[in-house]
């Protein structure tokens, strides 16, 4: 994590060298880790679009084994892999994106080793000298430890003459310009501000709330369009729906509770992810996306079938060559689709586990290069 604070904190600093205000900084900040993530938000907005195209035959399959998800999980992976459709596209780079925000954390709460570019010796020197004159005023400053480079741009700004001893460390932190459009971004919202309600309490205590606003006014834009566009899957979600709304709030819990240059990174990031992807929605759509659609799977049929749907297909073999042989004794649910069901016949249900199971044998064989068994064609249905 360190690593990427540090790559992270290099770019902040130059831009801070070139623009020498924090807030701006940050703006731009946000539109570099926007730029490095487009391709996987791309990404995943073509499979979400590509999957709306397969609505109606989703919704299909849903209606023909309603009593057999299994048999209808199958025929759903065997749709996305005959469409060329990756149902894991962007996960790698959604845990990317998690680990740039981890690494954003960092560089904004330690401004004066990222931005500023200061010596951890130097931070060090100034702690203990702050440590000494809080001992002899009687004061308690409970964040020292946990945010303390934080803590000494707010002493540097208030009581300067604490580190004089040190050389040229004043006037630079003094220089720092933190504070942008009324908003304190070095400093931490409170409920209960030490100096009593003061505009840069307000200010505060607003930005947090305004970041999740712009992320609940995403949230129900990206929720309507998924329901316009695929209402079958915007509605399997169920809890999942909840989840997004609730992590609005955990950014207004966070936001409590960190630097107000964190708020002001997702508020901006907020902003520019809602306009990236009202473009996309506009871009994704008609005559341009089937294009699109029929060359992404040309595409990704070249590439083979996905390690998902590998593990999918190898738990399908499993499980009907285990039906096979257990014959549907003791086992309830092989009585069920034998009984109809599923809308089979035991005949129908006898010949479609064979089917499974030779066609499972056969992918197996030439995907590791065994020989085919006696009497199967080598290619595979």
């Amino acid at each position: 994590m360190n690593l990427i604070a540090k790559l992270l904190g290099w770019i902040m600093y130059l831009i801070y060298q070139i623009i020498p205000s924090y807030g701006i900084s940050i703006i731009l900040f946000t539109f570099v880790i926007k730029l490095l993530t487009l391709p996987n938000t791309y990404k995943m907005q073509v499979n979400s679009a590509r999957q709306g195209l397969l609505a109606p035959k989703l919704e299909k399959l849903r209606k023909s084994f309603a009593n057999n998800p299994q048999r209808m999980q199958e025929e759903q992976n065997k749709l996305f892999q005959e469409e060329g459709i990756n149902q894991t596209a962007g996960c790698l780079g959604s845990i990317l994106t998690m680990i740039l925000l981890l690494g954003v954390y960092q560089v904004v709460m330690r401004p004066l080793t990222y931005v500023l570019r200061l010596a951890p010796e130097q931070i060090t020197e100034a702690k203990d000298l702050l440590t000494k004159w809080l001992e002899t005023q009687n004061i308690t400053e409970k964040y020292l430890n946990g945010r303390p480079e934080l803590i000494l741009l707010k002493y540097v700004k208030t009581n300067p003459e604490i580190f004089s001893s040190l050389n040229g460390f004043t006037d630079k932190l003094s220089g720092f310009n933190n504070h942008f459009l009324g908003f304190d971004l070095a400093g931490v919202p409170s409920l209960h501000p030490e100096n009593g309600w003061s505009f840069t309490a307000v200010m505060l205590v607003l930005l947090p709330v305004l970041a999740t606003i712009a992320q609940l006014v995403m949230t129900v834009i990206t929720q309507r369009h998924s329901k316009k566009t695929n209402p079958a899957a915007a509605q399997s979600m169920g809890g999942m729906n909840l989840m997004l709304y609730m992590s609005p709030l955990m950014t207004l819990w966070i936001g409590m509770s960190v630097p107000a240059g964190m708020s002001f990174y997702w508020l901006v990031s907020s902003v520019i992810s809602l306009l990236v992807q009202l473009g996309l929605y506009k871009y994704l759509s008609g005559e341009r996306l089937v294009a699109i659609n029929e060359r992404e799977k040309q595409k990704q049929i070249a590439k083979g079938p996905t390690w998902m749907q590998r593990m999918m297909e190898q738990s399908q073999q499993q499980l009907a060559e285990q039906e096979a042989m257990n014959g549907g004794s003791g086992n309830g649910n092989r009585t069920r689709y034998m009984d109809g069901d599923d809308g089979m016949s035991r005949k129908e249900r006898a010949e479609y586990e064979k089917t499974l199971i030779e066609a499972a044998r056969k992918r197996a064989a030439l995907k590791y290069g065994d020989d085919v068994p006696e009497g199967q064609s080598s290619d595979p249905e």
